[in-house]
C-alpha cells in the first residue's frame, strides 16, 4: 500500500487522513488519537517513513476529507451526456446527485464556513468558474473549477431547493438548510444569468450563532452611554442606519435581546431572519405570498405587541406605518440604508413624511459600519489565523444622534442638512470619522482600513 492508495474511502472509514509530507516524513490528522492499533497499522504501512499523528476535530476532518475527494475526482467529466426530449431531467438529476459533485459542492459548503465566511460567490467566465468566499467584507478567490462540473453544482443546488432545474435563462432565489455536526445554516440562494453561465451567489445565515451583548459589539464608550439610553426609551422611533453588510441586523438583535423581558411583547418583521431571539415573535418576509413588510405591519397592531422591529424601511407605505406605530405609543426600531445619521432625518422627508411628523417621533438614528479589525496573532503581518491578510474579526464604528428636544424643533422646522449638520457640530457631535480615528488611535485598526470603508479620514 503506497502514499497514493490511502484512499479517501480508507480515510472516511478511519478517520485519518495525511495533512502533509516533508522528505521521508508523513504527518496525519487522526479523529481519535488514542487509536494506537490504527497508528500501528498505518506505520506498519509506510515502514520507510517517519509517520507523525496529530489530532484533527471533526470539522477539520471533513473539511479535510471533502477537499480529497474533490481533488480525486477533478478531472472526471461531469457533463457529458447528449440531453434529448424528455429524458433531460432524470438525466440532470443523476448527475447532480453523483458522488463527485455531492463532494465538492459539501467541501465547498464546509471551507467556507471553516474560513468563516458570510457568503459564497460562484462565478461562470469564458472558460471556467471562480469560486470566491466573503470573508470579513472582502471577497477573496479559493478555487477555479471547470465549467462542466460548474453545471452539475447548479442543478445540484436547484435540486436541493426546489427550484426549476431545467430553467438557466431567469433568475431564481431559494433556500436550503445546510447541518453539520455544529453548524445549522439557512443558506439564501441567488442565481442569475449571464453571458457566460449563471452566477451563484450562496448567503451563509448561521442558526447556530448566539445573539452578541451590546458591550461586545465594539461600539466606543461615548456611543455606549447612548445605547444605555435608548433601552431605557419606552416609546418612539429609533432608525439604524448603513449601507448593507454594515451590521445593523447585529446590532438591533443584541438591543431586543436585552429589551426581552416576560413583561413586554416584542414583533419583528424580518428579510430574513438571521438571528432567531427565544421569547420574541418572529415574522419572516415573503413577498411571493404578498407578505410584505407594510402588509405585516398591519397585521401585527393586532397583536398587541408593545416593541416592533421592522428588517427595513423600503417606501412610503412602510414609513407611514412605522411613524403611526410610534406615534400611538409603540417602540419602533427600523433600519434605513443611507451613509450617516442625518441623511436620515431627510430620507423620510424624501419618502414622503412631513418633517413635522418624523420630528414627533424621532428618538435616536444610529449609523453605523463594520470596519475589519488587526490580527491578534501576527499584527497585520500576515499569518494562518488571519489567512495572510493581516486582519481578523471585524468591529463597528458608528454615530449616534440623540434627538433632544432643541433638535426636535429644528426638524420640525424642515431645516437644512447644512444648518443641521453646523448645529450639532456645535454640540460637539462625533461623526463616523471621529470614531474611526479612535479605533486607529487604540490599535484596533488601521488608517488603510479606514480609507477602505470610509475614503479618505477628514
Amino acid at each position: 500500500m503506497s502514499l497514493a492508495s490511502l484512499s479517501p474511502a480508507f480515510c472516511a472509514a478511519n478517520g485519518v487522513i495525511v495533512t502533509k509530507t516533508e522528505g521521508r516524513s508523513i504527518f496525519f490528522g487522526i479523529c481519535n488519537i488514542n487509536d494506537t492499533v490504527l497508528k500501528t497499522r498505518i506505520k506498519k504501512t509506510f515502514p520507510d517513513y517517519q509517520c507523525e499523528f496529530h489530532l484533527l476535530t471533526a470539522e477539520e476532518f471533513n473539511l479535510k476529507l471533502s477537499q480529497l475527494f474533490s481533488e480525486e475526482n477533478v478531472k472526471e467529466p461531469v457533463l457529458t451526456v447528449n440531453v434529448v426530449h424528455d429524458s433531460r431531467k432524470s438525466i440532470i438529476d443523476k448527475i447532480a446527485d453523483d458522488a463527485p459533485v455531492v463532494n465538492l459542492l459539501n467541501s465547498i459548503f464546509l471551507e467556507a464556513i471553516s474560513k468563516q465566511a458570510s457568503d459564497i460567490h460562484i462565478e461562470s467566465e469564458n472558460n471556467e468558474t471562480t469560486i470566491r468566499y466573503r470573508i470579513d467584507g472582502l471577497l477573496s478567490e479559493a478555487r477555479t473549477i471547470s465549467q462542466e462540473r460548474t453545471l452539475a453544482i447548479s442543478a445540484r443546488l436547484k435540486i436541493l431547493a426546489n427550484l426549476n432545474v431545467l430553467e438557466n435563462r431567469r433568475p431564481q432565489d431559494g433556500h436550503i438548510d445546510v447541518k453539520t455536526d455544529t453548524y445549522s445554516l439557512d443558506v439564501r440562494l441567488s442565481i442569475v444569468p449571464t453571458i457566460w453561465g449563471e452566477s451563484i451567489v450562496l448567503r451563509l445565515l448561521n442558526r447556530s450563532d448566539t445573539v452578541l451583548s451590546i458591550d461586545s459589539l465594539g461600539f466606543s464608550s461615548h456611543n455606549e452611554k447612548y445605547l444605555k439610553d435608548i433601552l431605557n426609551t419606552t416609546s418612539g422611533l429609533i432608525l439604524v442606519t448603513g449601507p448593507t453588510g454594515s451590521g445593523k441586523t447585529t446590532t438591533l438583535a443584541a438591543i431586543l435581546k436585552e429589551l426581552n423581558l416576560k413583561s413586554t411583547k416584542i414583533i419583528s418583521i424580518e428579510d430574513p431572519v438571521e438571528y432567531r431571539i427565544e421569547g420574541i415573535t418572529q415574522i419572516q418576509v415573503n413577498d411571493e405570498l404578498g407578505l410584505t413588510f407594510d402588509t405585516l405591519l398591519r397585521r401585527i397592531f393586532r397583536q398587541d405587541p408593545d416593541i416592533i422591529m421592522i428588517g427595513e424601511i423600503r417606501d412610503i407605505q412602510t414609513a407611514e406605518l412605522a411613524v403611526r406605530a410610534a406615534l400611538t405609543g409603540h417602540l419602533v426600531f427600523a433600519t434605513l440604508h443611507t451613509n450617516n445619521a442625518i441623511e436620515a432625518v431627510y430620507r423620510l422627508q424624501n419618502m414622503g413624511i412631513p418633517s413635522y411628523m418624523t420630528a414627533a417621533v424621532l428618538r435616536f438614528v444610529i449609523a453605523q459600519r463594520l470596519i475589519r479589525k488587526l490580527c491578534p496573532v501576527c499584527n497585520a503581518a500576515g499569518c494562518l489565523n488571519c489567512n495572510q491578510t493581516g486582519y481578523s474579526g471585524r468591529t463597528v464604528i458608528a454615530e449616534i444622534i440623540p434627538v433632544t428636544a432643541e433638535l426636535t424643533d429644528l426638524i420640525a422646522e424642515g431645516l437644512e442638512i447644512e444648518k443641521l449638520r453646523t448645529y450639532l457640530k456645535k454640540q460637539n457631535y462625533k461623526r463616523l470619522f471621529d470614531d474611526a480615528k479612535e479605533k486607529i488611535a487604540k490599535g484596533i485598526s488601521t488608517k488603510a482600513e479606514i480609507k477602505r470603508e470610509l475614503g479618505v479620514l477628514h
